[in-house]
């Protein structure tokens, strides 16, 4: 696929929907074999090891970092290397780092293989990927095959983490992190080069001459590309930092909440919150091309402030089960809205880099989550005051999206 740059010739939209496919199958690997499993491998050094829980979650912290800081030089490589040859070297490395996971017997070794998964997993995550997407529907309505592309980091959770679980339970970690990198393998390398590659920005410096070229251009985004940054891209960054921070709570504490509080079957509302999930998505794939993402996004952060007091209030199970399901409603479509943002207020020549740093800050609030509302429940003692502490932020995150500008259709 070809990067469009600023004044270059429109790309076509042949085999649009093969990429989105093989996006989707990409951030499905990524999340199943990356984010969503680090607790079943964890769990398996903290068994058969000497490491520690607190390790552990060290190891842990170490690679959400890692791939939010990695996403920086992927997005400047992009128009230098093309995003095919990106994905392939990320896969190759990232393969290495799986393959050595049932080698690991110290802290130190996991920190390091951790370090190098994390970054490597960033060159085949949303930010090449929603590149690719991008690039082929820019111009034509990006908004739903963007929200299906990035479907598959929901569904990777969902498909490989108990697929994974069973398999380290059954034949070992060494084993199963081999059969992951086999597959990381062949299935992401062939489908990546089967799809159009981007080429490096400089084959088409010789568009730009074409008389033609701008028409593919709002002239809105045209003039946006040429303006400073001003304070709406720190209000996105802070904003859905914040409003991811909240998901990652609720989905790592709802089943110590309800377990503390002396609830039974908590795991139903867990599974409510993920079958909600993928409904969400569903969706705000019909909602995204008609409404405003303005008033998307305004939604999502009314939906988690009640969602968070009703689970911070809630001492039955209907009560969380509601809450969860009001949670799961969000979950992913925050991840579609930020590139939708970056990619309607900034066009499509300045998107990879400034989504990769607002990735980046929202990896931050992501690796933090579990800390701070652990922090509080110590200091308060129980749940109720770090869920309404979160809820405040959703809240928060909400007054901020309220002080943007407002987004065209046209533009996503």
């Amino acid at each position: 696929m070809s990067i469009q740059t600023a004044g270059s010739a429109p790309t076509s939209m042949r085999g649009a929907w093969f990429v989105v496919g093989a996006t989707f199958l990409m951030l499905s690997l990524n999340a199943g074999f990356g984010f969503y499993v680090l607790g079943a491998f964890n769990r398996n050094y903290i068994n058969t090891t000497g490491i520690s829980l607190t390790a552990a979650s060290a190891g842990a912290t170490i690679f959400l970092l890692c791939s939010g800081v990695g996403g920086i030089p992927v997005a400047r490589w992009i128009p230098t290397f093309g995003i095919r040859k990106i994905i392939v070297v990320s896969v190759l490395i990232s393969s290495i780092c799986l393959a050595l996971l049932g080698s690991i017997t110290q802290a130190w070794q996991l920190w390091f293989v951790y370090f190098i998964y994390g970054l490597a997993s960033s060159g085949f995550s949303l930010i090449p990927g929603s590149t690719m997407v991008l690039d082929k529907f820019v111009g034509h309505a990006p908004a739903q095959p963007l929200a299906v592309a990035a479907a598959g980091l929901s569904v990777g959770g969902a498909i490989f983490t108990p697929i994974i679980t069973a398999n380290i339970e059954s034949h070992g970690l060494h084993t199963t992190g081999i059969a992951m990198a086999i597959v990381l393998l062949i299935v992401i390398v062939p489908v990546v080069y089967l799809a159009k590659p981007t080429a490096p920005v400089d084959l088409y410096q010789s568009a730009e001459s074409q008389p033609a070229a701008t028409q593919h251009h709002e002239p809105e985004t045209e003039l946006a590309n040429k303006r400073p940054l001003g304070r709406a891209f720190p209000t996105i960054c802070i904003a859905f930092g914040l409003l991811i921070l909240s998901q990652v709570a609720a989905i790592a504490h709802l089943l110590t909440l309800g377990q503390e509080r002396g609830i039974g079957n908590i795991a139903l509302a867990v599974s409510a919150m993920a079958a909600m999930a993928v409904f969400g998505r569903v969706i705000g794939f019909f909602l995204l091309p008609h409404v405003p993402i303005k008033y998307l996004s305004l939604a999502m952060s009314a939906l988690q402030v009640t969602a968070l007091v009703l689970i911070a209030t809630g001492h039955s199970l209907p009560q969380l089960v509601t809450g969860a399901m009001l949670m799961g409603l969000t979950i992913g479509n925050n991840q579609v809205l930020i590139p939708l943002w970056v990619l309607g207020l900034y066009g499509i020549d300045r998107y990879a880099h400034l989504f990769a740093r607002a990735n980046l800050y929202v990896t931050l609030g992501v690796s933090l989550s579990p800390f701070y509302i652990g922090f509080t429940h110590q200091l308060a003692g129980e749940y109720t005051v770090p869920f309404l502490l979160v809820a405040g932020g959703s809240l928060v995150a909400g007054l901020f999206i309220w002080t943007l500008p407002n987004v065209r259709d046209a533009k996503v």
